[in-house]
């Protein structure tokens, strides 16, 4: 298999086939395109989540939390319990343990999330720092959004620009290489992405609405792969326009200069909502009130299979990314 996500086909043969006892009270459990798992606890509903940070060495403690958080404000639910497993390669210093801490300390605070445990190691047989994040959040039962309420006629919404994380983390590990080929403008540019990595702020906003029909937060695999979860989840397929789809000047440059797919770049950063068609121009104001941008760039159809980017002249099938860009531009940063 690829690096990245494992691919959905093994995933639900080989995965979802084995998931312990049958509880009611696991309202959401395992399930492609899903960003978390909602369990009941009486009136209240818990939202729990956890993805891996592996791709990064400079920011790994800063974006455990914010994609961790990212995937509960999918559900339109605030995230407030973080939890993470800090795992260092032999030979590291309490220098380097601290600073992961200061960047999960740093986020959480903006984020007013609080650190409720974790776990930290020396972990032989990994070169780079890993840490897998743990995000919780709690509602009211059912007063949340998931990945597979998307119905055909509804608008698609993307906020701020496409692969951003993959951006942020290409300009930071690829400096040197990068610097002398775009200039260090756009490279700071790029870097300065990460700062926008949170869509807890639009989450929220989008889901008070009330028109919101489901949400996703596109990480492995971009913008393309989180279209594909989304319609995976819902059973249902998309038709989006090439030219309205959201990208920085930086990002572009750099998937141009390393000759990757930015449609493929992790994109972090970003969310992708459906909406009821008629309410998606009130649902984008909301969000731009909150001084975020956000653009409709496309609407969900019936037909499961019909995947569509429409170009200036043509209609082609938006294939299903095999892995992310982010791991074809480090063998070029470091051949």
């Amino acid at each position: 298999m690829l690096p990245g996500k494992i691919p959905p086909d093994v995933l639900q043969t080989l995965v979802f086939t084995k998931l312990g006892i049958s509880d009611p009270d696991v309202l959401l459990g395992p399930r492609l395109g899903e960003d978390a798992s909602v369990i009941n606890i009486g009136d209240k509903a818990i939202l729990a989540a956890t993805d891996p940070i592996t791709g990064s060495v400079a920011d790994v403690g800063w974006l455990a939390v914010h994609v961790n958080a990212n995937d509960i404000a999918a559900f339109g639910v605030r995230p407030r319990w973080f939890l993470a497993s800090i795992m260092l390669p032999e030979n590291s210093t309490t220098q380097q343990l601290e600073r992961i801490m200061k960047q999960i300390d740093d986020a959480a605070q903006k984020l007013a999330i609080a650190v409720a445990g974790g776990h930290s190691e020396i972990t032989i047989g990994i070169d780079r720092p890993i840490v897998v994040g743990f995000m919780l959040g709690v509602t009211d039962l059912g007063n949340y959004v998931t990945s597979s309420g998307a119905k055909p006629g509804n608008s698609i919404i993307v906020t701020k620009s496409i692969a951003q994380e993959g951006s942020a983390i290409l300009a930071t590990e690829g400096r040197n290489f990068l610097t002398p080929k775009i200039g260090a403008n756009l490279v700071a540019r790029a870097k300065a992405l990460r700062e926008n990595i949170s869509v807890v702020s639009e989450g929220l906003a989008a889901y008070e609405t009330g028109y919101v029909t489901a949400m996703h937060d596109p990480t492995e695999g971009g913008l393309s792969g989180g279209l594909h979860e989304i319609c995976d989840a819902s059973r249902v397929g998309f038709e989006i326009y090439q030219d309205a789809i959201p990208i920085d000047e930086s990002s572009r440059t750099i998937c141009e200069v390393l000759d990757i797919n930015a449609m493929e770049l992790i994109s972090s950063g970003s969310m992708v909502i459906c909406c009821n068609n008629k309410h998606a121009t009130e649902v984008v104001n909301t969000i731009q009130s909150r001084g975020i941008s956000a653009n409709i760039i496309g609407k969900i159809v019936k037909d499961s299979n019909r995947r569509l980017l429409i170009t200036d002249s043509d209609g082609i099938t938006l294939q299903r990314p095999k892995t992310d860009s982010l791991w074809a531009a480090f063998k070029k940063l470091n051949p």
